[in-house]
């Protein structure tokens, strides 16, 4: 696209006129991103892939597969690690590597991302390739300018077109139902030349090296240190998790900043941004004081954590209880009328007790102590289902058995979590044996 903006017509003319890489920025890639590997092949050839010298070596075939050894390449001298090369027909061997590099100019952050190719082919010498496709142009208020160069893909293929000219890009993440499509010009994953030097401003307001490991956009780290005092406070204050969340979250206002400030009054690190934010979340669900360092500063935050996580579950267990409870009373008229007939009926042995369900209040109940659907998939409304409650002695919940009225027979009894107990057996004998005692029922 053609530079329509002020911006984007001065970054054109800026571009060109960047100064070339040094040796040093050339060379890096090379000799740090590409791996030292020599390829083995079973006739006891070794393929460098730094130089593509081809030399042979005395090692047998097992002692290369598992990874036992190096050589050394007589062309080169580099140390080579053995790797198979179990494709025999296929003699060439392409890799590549984004390699960005950062770099103040005129004011402006720059960086310049690269295409790195080790191109080799078995017989020829090793063709190494580097091509600049992209610049990523930020100013002192955090605006952003991309260039870049053509290119084209699909789902199934990519290609710069590396002798097109750069003109203005954007970034351009996709996704549809059926595939995805990164952002070409997100240089989150791409890799770094070491030496970094920004603009005095960036420096100013907190850059660091470090940040780079943060896993997230470099762009946005640069950005955000520009243009927003609260990302600067975290960085300059240490809160690198909690700057990290905020970029991720693409939240660029922090929630809590009274409970932020507390922490860095007294030193407190947040290594967790996303719990230490959920956790604040339920000190105010639970009504707790979040001005008071005792809570905002927990020394065990992940125990403090599970702790109220636990509590909350409780609490809304009870509510949605309470909850089923009410909607249940509505179904107990015409749950009497259909299932009356069978209230009272009662299996008992020495240590277990076979019970209809007489009410819809105890399918709910049945429900939460079983931890299956008894209720929510509305067992009560089922005409020919008859559900009784399996229990020992001292009244603890063992099996929940349906039984079809149509046909008399058993169709599940299920224990805690719809698994079978030691009574399964049993249960359903008894079950059996007092089906004559059920007809009789239904008849009545």
């Amino acid at each position: 696209m053609k530079p329509k903006t002020k911006l984007q017509k001065q970054v054109v003319e800026l571009s060109k006129h960047l100064p070339p890489l040094t040796e040093a920025q050339r060379t890096y890639p090379y000799e740090h991103l590409f791996k030292k590997t020599g390829y083995y092949w079973k006739k006891g050839e070794v393929w460098c892939q730094c130089c593509g010298c081809v030399d042979e070596v005395l090692k047998p075939l097992l002692a290369v597969s598992i990874g036992v050894g190096t050589h050394i390449c007589p062309q080169c001298g580099a140390s080579l690690e053995l790797e198979h090369w179990n494709q025999s027909n296929r003699r060439y061997s392409n890799e590549n590597r984004i390699y960005s590099i950062i770099q103040p100019y005129k004011g402006w952050m720059v960086i310049r991302s690269f295409d790195v190719q080790r191109n080799n082919t078995k017989g020829n010498d090793t063709r190494l390739f580097m091509s600049e496709i992209y610049q990523n142009w930020i100013s002192e208020d955090g605006k952003e300018v991309i260039l870049g160069k053509k290119y084209t893909r699909s789902p199934f293929h990519f290609y710069w077109i590396y002798n097109s000219e750069m003109d203005v890009k954007f970034h351009n993440y996709k996704a549809s139902g059926y595939y995805e499509m990164h952002d070409v010009f997100d240089v989150s994953g791409n890799y770094f030349y070491p030496t970094i030097r920004v603009t005095p401003i960036l420096k100013r307001n907190g850059w660091m090296n470090k940040l780079l490991n943060l896993n997230v956009s470099v762009v946005d780290v640069i950005r955000q240190l520009l243009s927003n005092p609260v990302a600067e406070t975290m960085v300059k204050t240490g809160q690198l998790s909690v700057f990290r969340h905020m970029l991720l979250k693409k939240q660029y206002t922090i929630p809590y900043a009274h409970a932020l400030n507390i922490c860095n009054r007294n030193g407190y690190k947040i290594e967790d941004a996303s719990m230490w934010f959920d956790y604040m979340d339920m000190l105010v669900y639970f009504n707790l004081d979040t001005h008071n360092s005792r809570y905002v500063c927990p020394q065990d935050l992940k125990a403090e954590h599970d702790k109220l996580v636990k509590r909350k579950r409780r609490i809304e267990s009870k509510r949605k209880l309470e909850e089923r409870l009410k909607e249940a009373s509505q179904w107990e008229k015409e749950y009497k009328k259909e299932k009356g007939r069978f209230f009272g009926l009662c299996i008992n042995t020495e240590d277990i007790v076979i019970t209809v369900l007489q009410s819809v209040s105890e399918f709910v109940e049945e429900a939460e102590i079983m931890h299956h659907c008894v209720y929510s998939n509305q067992y009560f409304k089922k005409k020919d289902s008859l559900i009784l409650s399996a229990k020992d002695k001292e009244g603890k919940h063992l099996e929940t058995v349906e039984l079809n009225l149509a046909t008399m027979q058993i169709i599940q009894s299920r224990g805690v979590c719809n698994k079978n107990t030691e009574y399964h057996n049993r249960i359903i004998g008894l079950v059996k044996q007092h089906i004559g005692l059920i007809r009789k029922k239904v008849a009545s």
